[in-house]
């Protein structure tokens, strides 16, 4: 990889106004170089969408120092101007132009006053990349989410930016192109030398895609690996406490927490067990049911299960018991962990927002 991009020393950032959220982002230190593939992961309310509005220099950090290939972007006369040309921001709802698919990809072009053949060029490259080659006169008043979303990340590449920022950038794509287009962010990234930084909230397009995984929950980094991340209010009964991530659906740790807090649990913590009608649940609380919505084996020993039911969980699985207990896609499957197994994180108190 390259030399670095970004350096974030003690960045902070907090929404302006009384009525804003408690919420505060706070970057210790983070460096990203050139060529890299960066993803953000956590729930939502994390701050990735935060971190990459300020990595896009659209918002300023409250504190601390955020660089740019080396440089103080909000230093000069004419602010992070010229930043903006080199680090191009997709959000998750990106918003298209009236006109023709065309239009929106040139638009960028014709600000950056490139020569037309080129822009020419550049549009017919960027529309295949995102599958949409000969979409050019097509109005974009007729697309669907998909196909709006593919013609904004085709906008995106076309400008062929130093930094390519993607809030969540298959969100709204099906599975099979949505693999597609990771390929074509990889490439972007590794053969382009364009540093990609995006959020998701899928771990397992995360590990696929990128070189590094930065972890954050409540505006803050934390060391940790996994999905099963959920958030909530916590209440006790003094020996025991419990968040419910939806009402009615509890999840149970030790000791006595109160505030709010994020939990998150080891899915090599998580036992699963055959379900369905007349399967008795195993003793404990931390007990819920669901389908198994994928599986994906890591190794020649280990699966990757995904449960959906009131909550989505994930867990490591050997292969060998999920062939002795027959579970398999769609199957109704029981899945349990110790309270032990639950990691708090995050916890703010009630009455002051502060972390503990």
């Amino acid at each position: 990889m390259g030399d670095i991009v970004y350096r974030l020393e003690d960045v902070g950032y907090a929404y302006p106004g009384a009525a804003a959220s408690s919420f505060r982002l706070a970057i210790e230190s983070l460096s990203v170089r050139a060529g890299e593939v960066l993803a953000l992961v956590g729930p939502n309310g994390a701050g990735k969408t935060t971190l990459l509005v300020l990595l896009a220099f659209l918002a300023r950090p409250s504190r601390g120092r955020l660089e740019f290939l080396s440089g103080d972007p909000w230093a000069g006369g004419d602010g992070a101007v010229p930043a903006r040309r080199d680090a191009v921001l997709l959000t998750h709802h990106p918003y298209l132009f009236k006109g023709t698919v065309a239009d929106n990809v040139l638009f960028g072009l014709k600000l950056r006053k490139i020569a037309e053949a080129e822009r020419a060029a550049r549009l017919r490259d960027a529309l295949a990349l995102v599958e949409l080659d000969g979409w050019e006169k097509r109005s974009v008043s007729g697309l669907s989410a998909g196909q709006a979303q593919r013609v904004a990340i085709a906008r995106a590449l076309a400008l062929q930016p130093r930094v390519l920022l993607l809030d969540e950038p298959t969100a709204n794509i099906d599975a099979g192109l949505g693999l597609r287009l990771e390929a074509v962010l990889r490439e972007v990234g590794r053969e382009w030398g364009t540093t990609v930084v995006f959020s998701t909230h899928n771990f397992s397009q995360a590990s696929r895609l990128a070189d590094s995984i930065l972890y954050l929950s409540e505006g803050r980094r934390v060391e940790f690996s996994h999905e099963n991340c959920f958030s909530g209010t916590a209440a006790t009964d003094g020996r025991t406490s419990w968040i419910e991530p939806k009402p009615g659906v509890r999840i149970v740790f030790p000791g006595e927490t109160r505030g709010h807090v994020t939990c998150v649990i080891d899915p090599a913590d998580i036992r699963i067990f055959p379900g369905g009608e007349g399967a008795a649940p195993p003793p404990g609380p931390n007990v819920f049911g669901g389908r198994v919505t994928r599986m994906e084996t890591t190794d020649a020993a280990t699966a990757l299960v995904r449960v959906s039911g009131d909550l989505v969980f994930r867990t490591a699985v050997p292969v060998g018991q999920l062939e002795a207990g027959r579970i398999s896609l769609s199957r109704e499957v029981l899945l349990r962990f110790e309270p032990e197994s639950v990691e708090v994180i995050g916890q703010r108190t009630p009455d002051t927002g502060k972390s503990v």
